[in-house]
């Protein structure tokens, strides 16, 4: 009996990686996507079950991806090999995109910058600060992570910020920071945390640029926005 109840996903595996061979992972559905990335961390148990429950409890393969190790960890089926595996989807994302950037990163626009950073917070769960690092003439030096928090909130050392300016002799700066749960709209505690920036960079003779807000693929240029404009000058 047991053995008809599987006959059904016999050489379901080799099917499904020639499937992943001929056509790509484009014209895949999203619960084989994740059967053929399950494959690597469960050898031989049948992840049909599994890609489905993921894709139920999350509702899309991009939240699946999203999703915490601790969160993955809750599903029935899910091991610590599986869960890890999936977590690092974002973070292999982002590695993968930087790598393909050009070695020389020139930003001279808000719409630039946004598109530069956005990228930065590809499936991050948590609230992350960013500063770049820029030359008079708009060239990226260096993108220095300032600290992570919670999905919701972010200690800030204002002290580390002037300091990696100092070290990085950075001319100008922009600041970028996300809402995961959000939306990229300014908090009245974003608009105080640009007002105190500002004011301690123009103090030391370096030019605070801008402040993005990120969340998903959407971002916001503090400095595009009128009634903030006057902040980066």
């Amino acid at each position: 009996m047991a053995e008809k109840k599987n006959l059904p996903h016999k050489n379901h595996r080799a099917r499904l990686r020639l499937t992943f061979r001929k056509t790509g992972i484009e014209n895949m559905p999203d619960h084989n996507i994740l059967e053929f990335l399950l494959f690597y961390s469960i050898p031989r148990i049948d992840t049909n079950e599994l890609a489905h429950r993921l894709i139920d409890r999350f509702g899309s393969l991009r939240r699946v991806f999203d999703a915490s190790y601790e969160q993955l960890l809750e599903i029935e089926g899910m091991g610590e090999s599986s869960a890890l595996l999936i977590s690092s989807i974002p973070a292999l994302t982002r590695k993968y995109i930087e790598c393909g950037a050009p070695s020389k990163i020139v930003l001279t626009d808000c719409a630039e910058a946004e598109e530069y950073i956005v990228k930065k917070f590809y499936g991050c769960s948590k609230e992350i600060l960013y500063m770049l690092c820029l030359d008079s003439m708009g060239t990226l030096i260096n993108c220095v992570n300032l600290g992570e928090g919670t999905s919701k909130s972010i200690e800030i050392d204002k002290r580390a910020a002037v300091e990696n300016a100092l070290i990085n002799k950075a001319d100008v700066v922009i600041f970028a920071h996300n809402h995961p749960n959000g939306i990229a709209a300014p908090s009245k505690e974003d608009i105080f945390l640009t007002e105190e920036f500002a004011n301690i960079f123009s103090g030391i003779g370096i030019r605070l640029a801008d402040h993005i807000i990120v969340a998903g693929n959407e971002s916001l240029s503090l400095a595009s926005v009128d009634k903030f404009k006057s902040l980066f000058i």
